[in-house]
């Protein structure tokens, strides 16, 4: 058993080193989650920790859509379905 998992882990890591690479290569970052840029738990999204999201930090204020200065979780959830269909016509370009 332990030898099929060496040997499918070594398979996969290529595949791996591959993707990062063209992330970094295209500009491009992983999802991140709204726990992980909620750091402090309480449920929403400040602008200060917004920037830990790049993409986010500069939509900020589009994506807040009752303008009360931070993020829910539906807000941030909406803000990044708009991104991931490229609906620049809403958003505006900002990317």
């Amino acid at each position: 058993m332990k030898i099929i998992l060496i040997t499918a882990s070594s398979l996969l890591l290529p595949f791996a080193i591959v993707a990062s690479q063209f992330l970094e290569l295209s500009g491009a970052s992983p999802p991140v989650t709204f726990d992980q840029v909620d750091r402090n738990r309480n449920g929403v999204l400040s602008r200060q920790e917004a920037v830990n999201d790049s993409s986010l930090s500069v939509r900020f204020d589009i994506a807040d859509a009752n303008g009360d200065g931070s993020l829910d979780p539906h807000e941030y959830l909406q803000s990044r379905r708009l991104v991931s269909r490229g609906d620049n016509d809403t958003l505006g370009i900002w990317y």
